[in-house]
């Protein structure tokens, strides 16, 4: 697969949104960069599996039971739709803030994110380093806006970061899954 693929334009990101909000607010998450949306066991641990991979007390697909909280929702609709995928949560960044550049790959195997945008603006982007920066060389990135009401495929394998020019908070709800590099389904 290439860099970002579009998997279904179907998605509800208004309801999803108003889903999600209404959890913020009720768990005082509102604050909160990244919130599990999945856990181990499904006791609305929102902090389980935010960080890095490598931090993580289990390996990634252990996050794959949805927490209670989310049950009954659209979320948790969202969520059954795309079972091949775990460790799900919400990423917020605030206006003007980027991430840090990085890599989220495992052994040999590309990691594949499914992004679903529900609350963004259209000066949010990921971005894509093509090859990795040395003394007096320039570089080609790939940037790519996510829109909402769309759900899409992402390889984080390479170096790879996220971007919020805007003046207004970006939320995806991601999950993840690897996949052989000779592996190209979906």
């Amino acid at each position: 697969m290439g860099l970002v693929e579009i998997a279904d334009n179907d998605i509800d990101s208004h309801i999803l949104w108003q889903d999600m909000y209404s959890v913020l607010v009720a768990h005082d998450l509102l604050d909160r960069n990244q919130v599990s949306l999945t856990s181990i066991s499904g006791n609305n641990d929102w902090d389980c599996s935010v960080g890095k991979m490598k931090d993580l007390e289990y390996p990634e697909r252990y996050y794959s039971t949805i927490n209670d909280a989310l049950k009954g929702t659209n979320i948790e609709k969202l969520l059954q739709k795309y079972p091949q995928f775990y460790r799900w949560r919400l990423l917020k960044i605030s206006p003007k803030q980027t991430y840090s550049v990085h890599m989220d790959s495992l052994d040999q195997k590309s990691n594949i994110r499914l992004h679903v945008p529900i609350k963004t603006n259209e000066r949010a982007f990921l971005a894509f380093y093509l090859q990795v920066p040395t003394h007096q060389k320039s570089v080609n990135v790939e940037h790519f806006h996510l829109e909402e009401g769309k759900s899409y495929f992402v390889n984080t394998s390479g170096f790879h970061t996220a971007v919020n020019y805007g003046d207004e908070h970006r939320y995806h709800i991601v999950g993840v899954r690897y996949e052989n590099s000779t592996d190209r389904t979906h």
